[in-house]
């Protein structure tokens, strides 16, 4: 099974840069804005060459004994957040409008992806969950990466940064537990944005778009949420674990926005990528930070794997942990280097 999931990578990668190098020759054009980090205008787009990949996945996995309705309804729900991303690309959606699609597509489809009906607190200590927490459990976890994932694809490369690890951390856990819905969206999620980097790499000769980015997140929780809702212990937390990176970037700057008396749907620029950025990094130096960043938050939840019941929890905490002072340590970095002259 583990060479037909590397045979699946590299089917979505070779079917999405095949398709991403299409749309960049056909060229519909991101133009710089208050919120973007490039100059010029760039092609969009390249989220029907992920999507592309993740069709190729689909075909090798209605061969294998997954279970149906929870895979249909990882399938709907990255079909429902690439138009709705799409749908934001073309017309401008406002927040609130998309935010409350998303909120209400995470709400239906958690419930046949997956409800985790317990959490493992450690090796002994269970907590079982009623069926209308683990559903609004499931809905949230579904709308928060999402939206970190949305929010994080702003510089060259980035989407990659964090999503190929991710997806591959997704893929063997999924593996190694038995989960081959999870398996094959990681595998899917991480080759087909292997194929899309090669254009998106710094300098970015192509964009995802929203219909990309909220695609590529709804592939990842999705299929995160499957092996979580699944009974396995450790799924709950290493599903946030292996995006942690975006996730703690995202609520960190939400939280200090907030304590600014910022806290509104309007797009910005207060990340802590788009202020090193700002500060005089390059896009490839964040995106290898953010890459190294989510290749130790993977590794820390495989081996977490063979530990003990339990174990999950401690080292996702102890990453929270770790994150959050370097998201500190980053932000005062940044702020000294926007103040040089």
């Amino acid at each position: 099974m583990g060479m037909l999931l590397v045979l699946c990578a590299a089917l979505c990668a070779v079917v999405s840069l095949t398709v991403a190098t299409l749309i960049w020759k056909a060229g519909v054009l991101d133009m710089p804005g208050h919120r973007s980090l490039h100059d010029n205008p760039t092609p969009r787009g390249g989220a029907i060459g992920i999507l592309a990949g993740a069709g190729a996945a689909c075909v090798l996995l209605a061969f294998l004994p997954v279970p149906q309705g929870s895979a249909l309804a990882l399938l709907a729900l990255v079909a429902a957040m690439a138009a709705l991303g799409a749908a934001d690309d073309v017309f401008g959606l406002a927040a609130k409008v998309k935010f409350a699609i998303m909120a209400a597509t995470a709400l239906v489809l958690g419930w046949f992806i997956g409800v985790p009906a317990f959490l493992a607190v450690t090796a002994t200590l269970y907590i079982a969950l009623p069926v209308w927490l683990g559903l609004a459990g499931a809905a949230l976890f579904l709308f928060v990466v999402i939206n970190a994932v949305n929010f994080m694809d702003g510089s060259d490369g980035m989407l990659a940064a964090g999503l190929i690890p991710g997806g591959a951390g997704l893929a063997v856990a999924g593996l190694a537990t038995g989960h081959l819905d999870a398996s094959f969206a990681g595998a899917a999620l991480a080759g087909g944005l292997c194929g899309f980097l090669v254009l998106n790499r710094p300098p970015a000769r192509v964009f995802a778009g929203d219909g990309g980015s909220l695609s590529a997140g709804a592939l990842y929780a999705g299929g995160a949420l499957a092996m979580a809702g699944s009974g396995f212990s450790g799924a709950l937390w290493l599903a946030p674990l292996f995006v942690l990176p975006f996730l703690a970037d995202v609520l960190l700057t939400m939280a200090r926005r907030a304590a600014g008396g910022r806290l509104d749907l309007e797009a910005h620029r207060e990340h802590l990528y788009q202020r090193l950025i700002a500060g005089g990094w390059s896009h490839s130096r964040v995106a290898w930070a953010y890459a190294g960043a989510s290749a130790v938050c993977v590794l820390a939840g495989l081996l977490a794997l063979q530990g003990p019941q339990g174990i999950a929890a401690l080292v996702f905490g102890l990453m929270v942990c770790a994150l959050s002072g370097l998201y500190l340590l980053g932000g005062r970095y940044a702020d000294r280097l926007a103040s040089q002259p």
